[in-house]
């Protein structure tokens, strides 16, 4: 499809859904790096009633989901996000400040479990759950084990090359991704059930030991999110638009 396509696409879109549409399609790490342009593109927009982002991204900082979260909220009184197929990690804690999450058939959000630097490669990024798991690994091969002194031993090395500045970092990590996950659900998603905030916070920064665990449309619902279930045209729409930025990243 071409850029006509593309542009007919997105106007029908914000026909069926009465809004305006942004998009932010990424295979790369969501960071603050997406702010200015965001800014850009709200100002060029202007204050309006309702606005749909459609999110697709394997996650990234902590504090980015927050922080692009209440920009769009500066320019509009109704925010949505439509995930037509991945919005994982980071870009889940997005959607808990949406006011609606617009999922499909292959639509998939995931446990909230944010990006930090590898403790020895600096230059990787790796889910801070999983760095915390190994350190529990450790703690009880070293206690559990018929022979402590040796597993001491063995896990002594590891534990010498990490940085004790960056072990409190992964744990303000930790702790900074259920208070943002808190806020937002408080304040958006669940601001008609509050009650309901603390259980699905746990259950997404803790409930689930695959960071890539699929977490569907009905999953969604059960969680307690405002899911609408795209059928349709909308659905159609939507996941033409999906294999067309699919597509553009191809050829790049």
């Amino acid at each position: 499809m071409n850029v006509e396509d593309r542009v007919y696409l997105l106007e029908r879109l914000e026909q069926l859904r009465k809004s305006k549409v942004l998009v932010y399609f990424s295979y790369s790490t969501l960071d603050d790096s997406i702010l200015v342009p965001l800014y850009r593109q709200l100002k060029e927009i202007g204050p309006t009633p309702k606005i749909d982002l459609i999110l697709h991204s394997y996650g990234g900082t902590v504090d980015t989901p927050y922080k692009v979260v209440m920009l769009i909220r500066e320019f509009c009184q109704e925010f949505s996000i439509i995930v037509p197929y991945v919005a994982k990690s980071a870009a889940s804690m997005m959607v808990l400040g949406a006011d609606e999450v617009v999922m499909g058939p292959l639509s998939e959000l995931g446990p909230i479990d944010p990006l930090v630097k590898h403790p020895v490669y600096k230059d990787i990024l790796v889910p801070v759950q999983a760095v915390w798991h190994c350190f529990d690994y450790l703690q009880r091969s070293i206690t559990t084990s018929s022979d402590p002194e040796i597993a001491s031993f063995m896990a002594t090395p590891m534990l010498n090359k990490l940085d004790p500045w960056l072990i409190g970092d992964y744990e303000k990590t930790i702790k900074a991704s259920r208070q943002y996950a808190e806020i937002l659900m408080t304040n958006y998603m669940f601001k008609n059930s509050p009650e309901r905030v603390e259980t699905v916070v746990r259950a997404l920064t803790e409930g689930y030991y695959s960071h890539g665990y699929p977490i569907g449309h009905r999953e969604a619902k059960e969680l307690g999110l405002n899911v609408l279930s795209a059928q349709g045209e909308l659905l159609d729409v939507i996941w033409n638009l999906y294999q067309i930025y699919a597509e553009l990243f191809k050829e790049k």
